[in-house]
């Protein structure tokens, strides 16, 4: 109950929470359901092996217990602010008590005599020593590491949780549970020889780990089909059960809604389970671990956890805790009765939608479709705005919550009926349902056996069907018609408040809305087009289609090293496409006219563009040029505001400034890609490109001369590149763009001296050079004198979404903001800094003593700015720039210098020495690149 209220608690304030969609979802899975099947899990295995544990047992079952709650909380601590190290302790303490729990199950079975029923408990066994694989994957994923791993990671992640830990304990419970939900006779041969298929679902979890964390589709696949058909073996029985249960006759008809919810919550585990297996197999290509990215398996939460999770748990509790609460019959009845009010109504309403979350979800041509098809044809996916979502939600949202109210209700009935206090069940007191004896005739739970044959006193009988009945259908399909009229008004709702506020199109606009639609009758025909992408390209990029026919896109990607995706403005997408890869996009029946672009960060931008015109449409369905864009109405243009006071966040490590140790005349190095979320100034947090996973890739360094071979590896999500200015090369091979998941060798020889700039060189250059895919390298001039201190500082400016704004939808780390193409092109920059963070070296200054030398290495690495490099209270009386002395110390001038001039790309260094103690400040003296973060504090001590 602790875990539900504090649920309730975060769904009202998640909008003020960090990473509040990671919050909601472990405070369900980890928070609420773990602590669920440890608790039930221990009164099942007592009430099946019939071996009651003694009082001295209980407080061992709370330390597991507090253990459990203590694991959980210190992961959510660590996984908030950021701090990896906090994640996997606490992910240490959940995986010491489930193996703690699995220990004591098993003691359980050993000590049992003549158990039938112990392939449940053995179930409960295997599903507890699968959770600490989860958890060990979950406290990798908290290091961020990149694409294919990040994704490979989640993937496993949620197998052996969902599937796995959940998948193998719901299954197992069922096959006792089920049959005393509907009050009828456990087959205990049935049930044995259905049990066969949970050992199948186990062994199908560990191939599909395997296959997620190896990267092979095969394999991973044929282990989901193998669990699909494994838990298809054991559903056959629970089927049966169900139909046996729902033509035996009684007197008092059944709790509906435990029924109702748990074979809805099945049902989505079911559809879950397949559609992961039938993305994961579209996902197969040369590039399989690249292309089933984190981005994609998160699709998938919204039906495993509110359609699977929540359904599977409130229904079951819906019947075990009347149950135990005890009372007697007509307390118990009353109980089951209370917490099935508007069983329909809420079964119907919550499935409704969920259903419309992952539908939208989906952008498909089919999916559009069936969304329409489930409102009855009053909304559509491209006018689901943010306002009909969170009325959607909130409408979820209270289904969830009627089950505390009518759970404290019950609470009530109980004592009432009864005439004594009862308190809610604890692990201490498993024996109150498992007490119930044949002869109380009270609702079966688990413990009774393999043959739980009545249920309350007024249970079934073998006489004719009660006139009850029919009543019982009228208000079961009036719950029904108010279930699904509560979705129509909430979705009509928010339509019209979405269309006021000016996030989607007006129906009656020239945006291609449902008035527009309406216009034209669907012809029956179709049109099938070829289109391919290349060279930030859609080719033809002008579709001519005749009003009513539906269009039908076969896509090709054709570019060699790039990752493309194509999005309609109904919201139907391609999904991204490896390069060489086809797939067939289903455009739906085309109304008016309407724009295609490339979703990739920066595509669209580029000019990926293309136009489908509507031939022979009626006046007023022009072209719409984003129908779909998503955000609140935000400016695009307004500026991401930092406190530049303030200093970095937890997680962020200070870069360390000191120009690295000389090489020799061999070197070779590794550049890794990597997509991350990565904090440039307090509170921001850009979802960055970066070499090695840091906003300004490593400072390498290389000696006149010598060979430096550099191994770059895409471990992101798109292709990427490199460009060394220090080399002369062909760019064909060594710039080329790679592919996810590929790697190239790029070799050159440092024959000129000067800080040079090393960036991605893949298309558009400034999106990825603003999201941190920049570096320097550093050839010193011969005979360069040693100096005290020699610090290198890299400028680079960053342009990012606001908030709410057009785009901001395309991030792919939560919180994370993108960058930003039409500041690029408006030359807007939201921060300029240097080494990656904006106030890093305000909190964590550069360190000098007077009358040391102190070299500083600068470079404007853009993209498009440059720097006038100037220390507050200091005198250059060295100033080296683009490969040459602009002043020495004893040239026969006696000149200074007050600041060195770089335009974008250009670098140099300046030497001073300090006189005086005191705090210095380096800054660009273009003052308003200083006020968004280029400075940086030297710190000088006697």
């Amino acid at each position: 109950m602790g875990w539900m209220l504090a649920l309730v608690v975060v769904v009202l304030v998640h909008q003020w929470l960090p990473q509040a969609r990671w919050l909601m979802v472990h405070m369900v899975t980890l928070g609420l359901i773990t602590t669920s099947i440890m608790v039930w899990g221990q009164h099942f295995a007592e009430a099946l092996l019939k071996t009651r544990l003694g009082e001295e047992s209980r407080p061992r079952q709370l330390a597991r217990l507090r253990l459990l709650t203590a694991g959980v909380v210190v992961t959510i601590s660590g996984m908030l602010p950021g701090w990896p190290w906090l994640v996997v302790l606490g992910a240490l303490a959940v995986s010491a008590a489930l193996l703690w729990y699995a220990a004591a199950l098993g003691a359980q079975i050993r000590a049992a005599l003549a158990p039938r029923f112990a392939f449940t408990v053995r179930a409960y066994v295997a599903a507890a020593c699968l959770l600490p694989v989860g958890a060990l994957l979950g406290a990798v994923m908290a290091f961020s590491p990149g694409e294919p791993w990040q994704g490979r990671l989640m993937l496993a992640h949620q197998i052996v949780n969902v599937l796995g830990f959940v998948g193998l304990t719901v299954t197992g419970t069922l096959l006792t549970l089920w049959p005393t939900v509907l009050r009828t006779r456990i087959e205990l041969a049935a049930a044995t020889r259905a049990a066969g298929g949970l050992l199948g679902m186990f062994l199908a979890v560990l191939g599909a780990v395997a296959g997620a964390l190896i990267g092979s589709t095969l394999l991973g696949c044929a282990a989901l089909l193998a669990y699909l058909g494994s838990f298809a073996w054991v559903a056959v029985t629970l089927v049966r059960a169900g139909v046996r249960g729902v033509r035996q006759e009684r007197r008092v008809p059944l709790a509906p809604f435990p029924i109702l919810s748990i074979t809805a919550g099945t049902g989505w585990f079911a559809l879950t389970t397949a559609g992961l297996l039938v993305m994961w197999w579209r996902s197969a290509d040369a590039q399989m671990a690249t292309s089933l990215v984190a981005a994609d398996v998160q699709q998938l939460t919204v039906p495993s956890v509110a359609g699977f999770l929540l359904q599977v748990l409130l229904g079951a509790m819906s019947h075990l805790l009347p149950v135990t609460l005890g009372g007697g019959p007509r307390a118990t009845t009353a109980a089951l009765a209370v917490m099935s009010r508007g069983a329909v109504l809420r079964v119907v309403a919550y499935n409704l939608v969920v259903a419309l979350f992952v539908l939208a979800a989906r952008g498909t041509a089919g999916s559009g479709a069936l969304f329409s098809a489930l409102t009855l044809g009053t909304a559509e996916v491209a006018g689901f705005g943010s306002l009909s979502r969170v009325l959607l939600s909130l409408l979820g949202f209270a289904v969830l919550v009627s089950f505390v109210v009518l759970l404290v209700l019950a609470v009530r009935t109980s004592s009432r009926l009864r005439g004594t206090a009862v308190p809610l069940p604890t692990p201490s007191r498993p024996e109150a349902a498992a007490s119930v004896s044949p002869a109380r005739s009270e609702p079966p739970s688990p413990s009774v056996g393999p043959s739980p044959s009545v249920g309350p006193p007024t249970g079934s009988r073998t006489g004719p069907a009660p006139a009850a009945a029919a009543p019982m259908d009228r208000r079961a399909l009036t719950g029904a018609l108010l279930g699904l009229g509560s979705v129509l008004g909430a979705t009509a709702l928010g339509g019209s408040l979405d269309r006021s506020q000016g996030s989607i199109p007006d129906a009656a606009g020239t945006a291609g809305g449902t008035a527009g639609a309406a216009a034209v009758t669907p012809t029956g025909e179709s049109t099938t087009i070829s289109v391919s992408m290349a060279e930030m390209r859609f080719t033809p990029d002008r579709l001519e289609v005749p009003a009513g026919n539906t269009l039908v896109i076969e896509l090709s990607n054709d570019d060699p090293h790039d990752v493309h995706e194509l999005v309609l403005a109904t919201g139907a997408t391609s999904g991204r496409l490896q390069p060489g890869e086809s797939r067939v996009l289903d455009g739906g029946v085309v109304a008016h006219d309407m724009e295609g672009w490339c979703s990739i960060v920066g595509h669209r931008a580029m000019g990926m563009t293309l136009s489908i015109v509507a031939t022979g449409a009626a006046a007023g369905t022009a072209a719409d040029g984003g129908a779909v864009a998503a955000g609140s109405g935000a400016d695009e243009l307004a500026r991401v505001g930092a406190d530049m006071m303030a200093a970095p966040g937890p997680d962020v490590a200070v870069r360390d400034a000191r120009l690295p140790a000389a090489t020799g005349p061999q070197q070779r190095v590794t550049l890794e890609v990597v997509e991350v979320a990565a904090e440039i100034a307090p509170g921001v947090t850009m979802d960055a490109m970066t070499y090695g996973g840091t906003v300004v890739g490593p400072v390498l360094r290389s000696e006149l001369g010598a060979r430096l071979t550099v191994d770059l590896v895409n471990h992101g999500s798109m292709g990427h590149s490199l460009d060394l200015h220090a080399g002369r090369v062909s760019p064909d091979e060594a710039m080329r763009t790679i592919p996810p998941g590929e790697q190239l060798e790029y070799a050159i020889t440092t024959d000129h001296a000067g800080i040079w700039l090393y960036h991605c060189s893949t298309m558009p250059m400034s999106v990825h050079l603003s999201a941190g895919m920049v570096g320097a390298l550093v050839v010193p001039p011969p005979e360069l004198a040693p100096v005290e201190r020699e610090y290198v500082l890299v400028q680079s400016e960053h342009y990012l979404v606001p908030a709410g704004a057009p785009g901001s939808e395309s991030a792919t780390h939560e919180g994370a903001l993108p960058v930003s193409p039409v500041k690029i092109a408006a030359e807007r920059p939201d921060l300029t800094v240097f080494n990656g963070h904006a106030t890093q070296y305000l909190h964590s200054p550069l360190e000098a003593r007077v009358g040391e030398r102190v070299r500083l290495w600068v470079l404007a690495a853009g993209p498009s700015r440059g720097i006038s490099f100037h220390v507050v209270g200091g005198v250059f009386d060295t100033v080296f720039k683009e490969g040459a002395y602009l002043l020495r110390p004893g040239d026969g001038e006696g000149g200074g210098a007050q600041a060195l001039d770089l335009a974008a790309a250009q670098g140099g260094f300046v030497e001073l020495v300090f006189d005086e103690p005191g705090t210095y400040t380096a800054v660009n003296h273009s003052f308003v690149e200083m006020e968004r973060g280029a400075r940086a504090l030297i710190r000088v001590t006697a």
